[in-house]
């Protein structure tokens, strides 16, 4: 598995869609003519989420987040502003996502102490 990224919530994020940064893109098999991407991610209990990577029609910047399926996991999982999560690619096998996530649990030594929620 290649970590594609990890990020810890906004509020944004929380309340409305996950950005996600544009160096992920390559990871998609985006459908060029509505410009996103519907995939599975399972998480750490095996269970399946359907999400949606998409990039705005008209501007130079992509800007892509995830949006369809991904309110629906936040409340499920209970996520909030200040939480992590960690994406995951297989990119030698059957090319599956995985999500983790994460609550901050204290600082040690001046670094933060994450533990899988």
């Amino acid at each position: 598995m290649k970590q594609l990224f990890s990020k810890v919530l906004s509020p944004t994020d929380i309340e409305h869609r996950l950005a996600v940064p544009s160096e992920i893109l390559w990871a998609f098999e985006f459908d060029q003519a509505r410009r996103c991407a519907d995939f599975e991610v399972k998480d750490k209990h095996g269970q399946t989420w359907e999400f949606r990577c998409s990039t705005r029609k008209k501007d130079f910047h992509p800007k892509p987040v995830v949006s369809k399926g991904w309110r629906k996991f936040v409340k499920d999982k209970g996520l909030q502003a200040g939480d992590k999560i960690v994406f995951y690619k297989d990119v030698e096998g059957d090319s599956s996502y995985k999500i983790i996530t994460m609550k901050k649990v204290f600082k040690l030594f001046g670094e933060e102490v994450w533990l899988p929620s």
